[in-house]
């Protein structure tokens, strides 16, 4: 990892201009990472700016950093000296691999810790066995003996705690809780963040858990557990997708079944789907690959066209297909 580091380190440093990425629909561990790399660089008093392609969940505002979030794709048409991309697998899933064509002198440098990560920068920092990207980014920072600030600090703590589904999950390390305590030791605020991610959920939010909750069912031959999320809920509801952000996790409370999935039908038409899974024996990433996705042999991701219930149709019977190619049924499940 020093080389690589180096690499990197050269690049900022010697940077005019700097795009910081988080992939689409960001999570706390995109977030968090973003906002860690800002921290240093406002520290060297680098001239950078924040892209998304989509907006921030209010759940994870404290994590935009001076309020240089930007959504506007005019931005893109000025040029970038270095443009670092952090949770995200391919420039598809970051939502920026048309804009990434408006600037072919920049230097891409990939920061993530998902397996299906495409290798897409000059510069690729991607290690599989973190928990997150923002423990990957922590350890940059140390090397590049940055001074990691009380707000870098909770940032970097953030995504390290909604990767591990607070320190649930399949990615509990002991990394992680080694890189969570040195935080916590640098002045991250763990009441803060326990606050914004589980302890500011409205009551609508946990009625309409309810109905998703209602909706659950079990595909016996494929041994998975499905629920959807429809706009006419959340339009029902008053609410906006990031008020029931911590749902998915819920899946790996079922004991019943080999992996869950959840579907989440878009403003756009499109459907979010999600898979997860506790099993050791089961590769939920090939699955979501298959659809175009990617992500985690536990947790893993993909969109497809919408509406929710035709797109559900087509999955399982896609799944069952998948699965009799590759006889899913005898020891090794590739899903």
């Amino acid at each position: 990892m020093k080389h690589i580091t180096k690499q990197i380190h050269d690049a900022i440093l010697h940077a005019d201009r700097i795009l910081l990425v988080p992939h689409k629909n960001p999570d706390g561990d995109a977030m968090g990472a973003v906002s860690g790399l800002a921290g240093w660089l406002e520290s060297m008093k680098k001239n950078y700016s924040i892209f998304c392609a989509t907006d921030v969940s209010k759940q994870l505002s404290y994590l935009n950093p001076e309020n240089k979030l930007i959504v506007d794709t005019a931005i893109w048409d000025k040029p970038f000296d270095v443009i670092v991309v952090c949770d995200s697998g391919d420039l598809r899933y970051a939502g920026v691999e048309e804009l990434m064509k408006k600037q072919p002198n920049a230097t891409i440098i990939n920061i993530d810790h998902h397996i299906t990560n495409e290798h897409y920068g000059a510069l690729n920092l991607v290690i599989t066995h973190a928990s997150s990207t923002s423990e990957i980014v922590y350890r940059l920072l140390t090397l590049c003996r940055a001074t990691i600030s009380a707000d870098m600090a909770t940032s970097l703590l953030t995504g390290i705690i909604t990767d591990t589904d607070n320190f649930t999950n399949s990615a509990t390390s002991a990394g992680a809780i080694e890189v969570a305590s040195e935080l916590v030791g640098k002045g991250a605020r763990f009441d803060s963040i326990k606050y914004f991610i589980y302890k500011n959920t409205p009551l609508t939010a946990f009625q309409l858990w309810g109905r998703i909750f209602s909706r659950l069912t079990k595909h016996n031959s494929l041994g998975i557990v499905y629920t959807y999320l429809k706009q006419d809920d959340l339009l029902e509801f008053d609410l906006a997708e990031d008020d029931i952000s911590g749902v998915t996790n819920f899946l790996n409370a079922i004991d019943d079944g080999h992996a869950g999935m959840i579907l989440k039908e878009q403003t756009d038409g499109t459907v979010k789907g999600s898979f997860r899974t506790t099993r050791d024996d089961v590769d939920v990433s090939n699955m979501a690959k298959h659809f175009g996705g990617g992500g985690h042999k536990k947790a893993a991701g993909f969109t497809v066209e919408g509406p929710v219930e035709q797109a559900l149709e087509h999955i399982l019977s896609e799944l069952e297909v998948l699965f009799s190619k590759q006889s899913i049924l005898q020891n090794t499940r590739h899903w």
